[in-house]
């Protein structure tokens, strides 16, 4: 008789941030495994790419985002794939096929995946330029902009002065 397969872990895929306890770095090797599925959802996306200056893509989900920067020149932010929120992380972890987290610092309750699933769907019939917004705010270029970013998306200040956290 074989076991059932285990699922990977969501420690596998994220990471916490040492920037803030809602937001998450996305491991290399699995940026577009995740990338993937946010663009399967049927969400807008917004971007900015300017000469000489960072690119940015930023898709809002349910009460966060997903971001992803490519930096140019000395970042003060490492580029890479983002999650903002907890509300996001166990969503993907769900659509991923993840075994999620218990519960984590700052997260005010677990929620149950039925529930997420009903607001990424109220998600998709909502307002497009007001998801837009919601995705602009999380585009950052250093940890003061992914501590304001977190305060602007969840009300909540965090603890941490480092440029060069991720």
């Amino acid at each position: 008789m074989t076991s059932p397969k285990q699922r990977r872990a969501w420690s596998d895929v994220f990471r916490r941030s040492r920037i803030s306890p809602h937001v998450f770095v996305v491991a290399e090797i699995a940026a577009q495994e995740v990338d993937q599925v946010v663009a399967g959802l049927g969400l807008p996306e917004a971007s900015s790419n300017s000469l000489f200056d960072n690119a940015h893509w930023a898709t809002p989900l349910l009460d966060g985002a997903v971001t992803r920067l490519r930096t140019y020149g000395l970042p003060r932010l490492p580029g890479g794939t983002r999650v903002y929120g907890h509300r996001p992380l166990r969503l993907l972890c769900h659509l991923m096929d993840l075994q999620p987290p218990r519960a984590l610092s700052g997260e005010p309750s677990v929620p149950d995946v039925e529930e997420l699933l009903g607001d990424l769907e109220r998600q998709r019939q909502a307002d497009v330029e007001a998801q837009l917004a919601q995705a602009r705010t999380a585009m950052a270029n250093d940890s003061k902009e992914v501590r304001a970013a977190v305060l602007a998306l969840f009300g909540v200040e965090t603890v941490g002065t480092a440029d060069t956290a991720c």
